[in-house]
């Protein structure tokens, strides 16, 4: 039986709700994969909703550690820690037309924690936002 509070989860963090992830890390990684299947379409980020994340980073909707999550899982396709075996990622794709801008907002993203590049200024987050088409 899919859990739809968790398929609604994974939809809302396609959409750039980074918050999502709470519910998303607390499944299992079968479990998420079934609510992935169970939506019936691609799952695809979009230009939106890397943008979405970039704003909530910078007007601190969503924390670093938030962002991050979210940039992993889409990046990934399954939550670190959630698996128990090997691991099958869910197919998570980037909008056509934007997605070397979204893989870049993506990588840089997934890079906050680390020791070197850990922190993703204003500066930074604009400037992915200006190769996302904001202005």
């Amino acid at each position: 039986m899919v859990d739809r509070k968790l398929s609604e989860a994974l939809r809302r963090a396609l959409e750039g709700d980074a918050n999502a992830l709470v519910d998303i890390s607390t499944a299992d990684h079968l479990s998420v994969r079934e609510a992935a299947r169970s939506i019936g379409a691609p799952l695809i980020v979009t230009r939106v909703a890397a943008v979405s994340i970039l704003r909530g980073l910078i007007d601190g909707r969503f924390s670093p550690a938030a962002a991050q999550a979210w940039a992993s899982f889409v990046r990934r396709g399954f939550v670190e820690g959630t698996g128990g075996g090997p691991i099958r990622p869910i197919d998570i794709e980037f909008e056509d037309a934007w997605e070397d801008a979204i893989s870049a907002a993506v990588s840089r993203l997934d890079e906050i924690g680390d020791m070197i590049d850990g922190e993703v200024t204003t500066g930074e987050a604009l400037d992915l936002l200006q190769l996302l088409g904001e202005p």
